[in-house]
């Protein structure tokens, strides 16, 4: 049961680790050189430039509720179509994470840096964190209500409160009944406990996703619990930062918009002229729909959720027939330890 409202309460980024970031002065990487630093494992594991023959996120907007946006970097130029600042500070990205999220969603395909998920998606940017990656309750539940307003169809949130709160539960399942998808990091606090995820990603109703290392295994930072629906990359990303740079983070953080990005090629795909047997009207069927990329979709556990999303056969390949979420349930089961394996399992069943 979600407690009374405390506008005040803090709300902050998950610790992430900062590997490696390239200053505005470096930034003058083009064509082969950015691409092979920066369409990195995860697309290659993804194997997302075959899926952008299908879709690119066209049409699609996505909300990124962070820390701001770089808004002269010249890999999202184009992106923005709406940003709002809450914090006080301007809607500038002096921490850099929100810029990193925005980046993996929808870095543009211009011979800079590397491209996003979903490269033709449109980003709204709510600042809802400062620059030392705090804020306030008060400031998100408004962050979610206003991207709500603009039309956002999905919104990503790589942030965490400790405890539930009324407004904050109000705020986004608003959203979902609204049929807006909702997406959001598990946190970075490991296997401290049985379960180490914060909200909103805690709420049983938003998507909430672990982090994964390049093999498929789940991330030693990445919150366990039994929310936890699927993992995606979140070790060693490149992505867009602040003053034009690009930087290399490890987080949970990383992860959602990775799923964030997938959802709006999902969506976009789905809206395209003709009929669809599977509509999507709201998270529930987005989740369905997620299930046809899962590692293991009939089997879960804390770490894991339903484990890696491997989108190339739900896009292109014959997929094999849609697994209920409603019907799954929370089964657990062996995991699948890899990629490959959970492919094997795919390509047997």
């Amino acid at each position: 049961m979600a407690r009374g409202w405390n506008g005040d309460a803090e709300v902050a980024l998950p610790p992430v680790i900062v590997h490696a970031v390239r200053e505005h002065g470096e930034r003058g990487l083009r064509s082969q050189e950015a691409r092979e630093e920066r369409l990195r494992w995860a697309e290659t594991l993804l194997r997302l430039p075959l899926v952008w023959r299908e879709t690119r996120g066209e049409g699609i907007r996505v909300a990124i509720l962070d820390t701001g946006i770089d808004s002269d970097h010249p890999d999202l130029e184009g992106a923005v179509v709406a940003a709002r600042d809450f914090t006080g500070e301007g809607i500038e990205d002096r921490n850099g994470h929100g810029t990193h999220c925005a980046g993996i969603v929808a870095a543009r395909a211009n011979g800079v840096g590397f491209v996003g998920a979903a490269p033709k998606c449109e980003l709204v940017v709510a600042k809802v964190l400062d620059g030392e990656g705090r804020g306030t309750l008060s400031q998100v539940v408004a962050g979610i209500d206003w991207a709500v307003e603009v039309g956002a169809d999905i919104l990503s949130l790589s942030l965490a409160a400790e405890a539930d709160d009324r407004e904050l539960h109000r705020a986004v399942h608003a959203a979902l009944a609204a049929g807006r998808m909702v997406i959001c990091a598990a946190g970075n606090a490991g296997a401290l406990g049985a379960n180490t995820i914060g909200y909103p990603g805690r709420y049983g109703s938003v998507l909430t996703v672990a982090a994964h290392d390049a093999l498929g295994h789940p991330s030693g930072f990445s919150s366990r619990g039994p929310e936890i629906d699927f993992m995606a990359p979140g070790q060693e990303v490149w992505s867009t930062w602040k003053e034009g740079g690009w930087a290399q983070l490890s987080g949970t953080s990383m992860a959602a918009p990775f799923v964030a990005g997938l959802a709006a090629l999902v969506l976009a795909k789905h809206r395209k002229a003709g009929r669809h047997a599977t509509p999507i009207h709201d998270n529930q069927d987005l989740k369905e729909h997620l299930l046809r990329m899962a590692a293991h979709p009939g089997w879960h556990d804390p770490a894991r959720g339903h484990g890696p999303l491997l989108p190339f056969a739900y896009f292109l390949a014959d997929a094999r027939p849609l697994v209920p979420a409603r019907a799954v349930g929370r089964r657990r089961g062996r995991h699948v330890g890899s990629l490959e394996r959970g492919a094997n399992r795919r390509r047997a069943s």
